[in-house]
């Protein structure tokens, strides 16, 4: 089935009209015709089962059938701070960790980044809204404008609470960060300490990963440092790695 995203302010009335890219995107690419079914999302836990009355190239009216309250978000709130990866492997990254269900995406700019200035973001974002669209997300995933390593830290950047308000921290610990270096403490083990938890920030390295300068920053914020196993692994391969592993243990997976 089809899947949209609006604003409430656009789902007042019982006839709703669809215009734009996304009026594009019905009529000309997925070819519907009138009688078709689809959902519409509002970004607030609800969803509208509508069906298509008229369909134009430049506009779609679908009349509201059911609303109903609906969630496939993860009961563990991730927010992934990514080292900015060369090429267009951060599409890769934001396009599958909001199909595994991370709730925030931040972009860093690290000592080892090969990109030190970006202006993806808006394209960013669009992935991530074609990609909550498709996995049947009722919210799409926040991405933050790229900053700084040192920048994140401090000051910190508000990351995610229960209410997702920011500013507040669950127990001692925030976050993971990932290292190849770190030879005692793996994912699996470093998870016993969120457990019950209600966010959880995971660090990622860009290619080569972090600086021991960084990594020490972010143990002494309140970072654990923590491997994916003795493999050494590709930058977008370590991201979607991590989450899926924080979702089955924490999260709604498995």
């Amino acid at each position: 089935m089809i899947r949209l995203f609006l604003s409430p302010k656009e789902l007042t009335s019982q006839e709703i009209l669809i215009h734009g890219e996304n009026a594009h995107y019905i009529s000309s690419v997925l070819r519907v015709q009138t009688g078709d079914m689809l959902t519409i999302f509002d970004g607030q836990g609800n969803r509208y089962i509508c069906m298509i009355n008229k369909i134009h190239k430049k506009e779609v009216i679908v009349e509201k059938i059911k609303k109903e309250a609906y969630s496939a978000e993860s009961p563990i709130l991730i927010a992934l701070a990514q080292g900015i990866p060369k090429g267009d492997k951060m599409d890769f990254i934001v396009q599958k960790s909001t199909e595994i269900g991370v709730k925030k995406i931040i972009p860093l700019v690290t000592e080892r980044s090969q990109v030190q200035h970006t202006a993806k973001t808006e394209r960013w974002r669009k992935i991530a809204l074609s990609a909550s669209q498709q996995s049947g997300r009722e919210k799409i995933p926040d991405i933050e404008e790229p900053v700084s390593f040192k920048e994140f830290f401090n000051p910190p950047i508000p990351l995610l609470t229960k209410g997702d308000e920011g500013g507040l921290y669950d127990k001692t610990f925030r976050g993971i960060i990932f290292s190849e270096e770190e030879k005692n403490q793996n994912l699996k083990k470093v998870l016993k300490n969120f457990e019950g938890s209600a966010t959880i920030t995971l660090l990622i390295g860009p290619e080569g990963g972090f600086s021991d300068t960084e990594t020490k920053i972010a143990v002494e914020k309140g970072f654990i440092a923590a491997s994916l196993g003795p493999r050494i692994l590709r930058t977008e391969t370590a991201a979607l790695s991590a989450i899926s592993i924080v979702q089955y243990k924490l999260g709604d997976m498995g």
